[in-house]
């Protein structure tokens, strides 16, 4: 349960107890003065039944409160419909207890403008979005929903009448961008249009004890999406979506950090129900380094924990701990892939290609082992090394899971530890060096574990 008090002062985010190898400077620190803006003194008048909007007051008690050397924004009780806001340097959004901030669906407030552009993630800019700011948070025991339903059947729509999937260019619920010492904690989002929590080039960020709901067959609403991020704490979260729990992404190669654009993030003490794993990918262009995942529990999701990065869109994943995560009826539990294509929307497609060998996870189809090498490339083939799963049981699982690697640029140092897991399918392992240590995987049809071109494993 997330705290009944959240304090106006200094946050150390975390909660005590996390063990971790993240140092204290990953967390956000954040600290407001004692000014407290009642949007209701802006002129909110809580019209949501009548289909009227509340963005300007809303957005009026923002801006004063950050004129005014910073403070509180309160949200209170009840349900209050808005347009996109912009939150400012030392502003605390807090939304009380039985507060229901909800997203109008009416497209053309979201669309980029050169007067938005700042904040902008695509064409379109988010219902809360943060920019180039510093000690920021949205806090409290209230909600957050996106509406998104009416997002997800234009983008149904349009796979239908076009055969291809137009992707995710839709607003985000939340998008924060050059930002740094952000908090968020307390808070449930529902219902994004697309990814829920997007960071983009940010630094000190701690996300805790908030939830995410989106119904499992919404696309594309990845929970949290840290892009080009360094030093976060995701802890104690709920998360129930329709994709990635969490995407750690690499999109350039950032000259201020040559390793690694994204890293030294920790995930635990997270409840993961429905979504595709918490994830690093697709893209790792700049690099992902120093990722600890620990002490997550997941329900019947798709994946468990998941590296997928494709070609032409790879670069060096390294320094990956997974340890001491229990999943229950998750489908497949490891995915380590470095390949990444979605599936064709046409069946008669997909048998074609299937026609040489390869097989299909889901939505994502794969090449048969006889697929060629190809030239390496910095910064585009995709190059993943020094992963560790320490500590995993899963039961119920359809499949133990898949490590397939590339001809030219094998996954290697990828070390199973203390793992156990119940499948009805074995671990399916290509062009891949595995290290095994005390590991158990009872598979009811099959062996264990395939080993196609290029397996090198110890001990399965």
């Amino acid at each position: 349960m997330p705290p009944t008090k959240l304090c106006r002062g200094l946050v150390a985010a975390v909660a005590s107890g996390i063990l971790c190898i993240v140092t204290a400077r990953a967390q956000a620190v954040v600290k407001f003065p004692d000014r407290v803006f009642d949007i209701r003194q802006f002129g909110a008048k809580m019209v949501a039944a009548k289909f009227l909007y509340d963005t300007e007051p809303i957005q009026k008690a923002i801006d004063a409160c950050a004129a005014a050397g910073g403070g509180t924004v309160v949200i209170p009780k009840g349900n209050w419909l808005t347009g996109p806001l912009y939150l400012r340097s030392n502003v605390r959004l807090e939304l009380q207890r039985g507060a229901e901030l909800a997203a109008t669906t009416e497209e053309a407030l979201f669309l980029k403008t050169p007067a938005n552009a700042a904040w902008a993630a695509n064409n379109y800019v988010a219902t809360i979005n943060i920019a180039d700011a510093e000690n920021v948070a949205v806090v409290g025991e209230g909600r957050i929903d996106g509406q998104g339903a009416v997002w997800w059947e234009k983008w149904r729509a349009t796979t239908r009448a076009t055969g291809k999937r137009p992707g995710a260019n839709r607003p985000r619920l939340v998008y924060i961008a050059r930002s740094h010492n952000v908090l968020f904690q307390g808070v449930s989002f529902y219902n994004s249009p697309s990814y829920h929590l997007v960071f983009k080039d940010c630094e000190h960020v701690t996300v805790d004890h908030i939830k995410i709901t989106a119904l499992a067959h919404s696309p594309n609403t990845d929970a949290i999406d840290p892009i080009d991020t360094r030093d976060m704490v995701i802890t104690n979260n709920t998360i129930d979506c329709g994709d990635d729990v969490v995407a750690i992404k690499s999109s350039h190669v950032d000259p201020k950090h040559p390793g690694a654009a994204s890293g030294n993030i920790t995930i635990a003490n997270n409840t993961v129900l429905k979504g595709r794993g918490i994830s690093i990918g697709s893209e790792t262009i700049g690099g992902v380094s120093h990722v600890l995942v620990e002490n997550n529990t997941t329900n019947d999701a798709m994946y468990g924990i998941r590296i997928k990065t494709p070609r032409n869109r790879g670069g060096e994943v390294t320094d990956i701990v997974y340890r001491n995560n229990r999943m229950i009826n998750v489908e497949t539990p490891l995915v380590f892939s470095t390949y990444y294509e979605t599936m064709p929307v046409d069946d008669a497609e997909v048998q074609r290609r299937l026609a040489g060998g390869g097989f299909v996870l889901n939505d994502q189809i794969y090449p048969d082992d006889r697929d060629p090498a190809q030239p390496y490339v910095e910064n585009q083939t995709p190059d993943v090394h020094d992963v560790t799963v320490d500590g995993l049981t899963a039961t119920g699982a359809d499949r133990v899971g898949i490590i397939v690697g590339l001809p030219e640029r094998p996954i290697r140092g990828l070390t199973l530890k203390n793992v156990s897991i119940q499948a009805a399918e074995p671990l399916r392992v290509r062009h891949a060096t595995v290290l095994t240590e005390g590991v158990k995987l009872q598979v009811t049809k099959g062996p264990a574990a395939t080993a196609e071109a290029g397996a090198k494993t110890t001990g399965l």
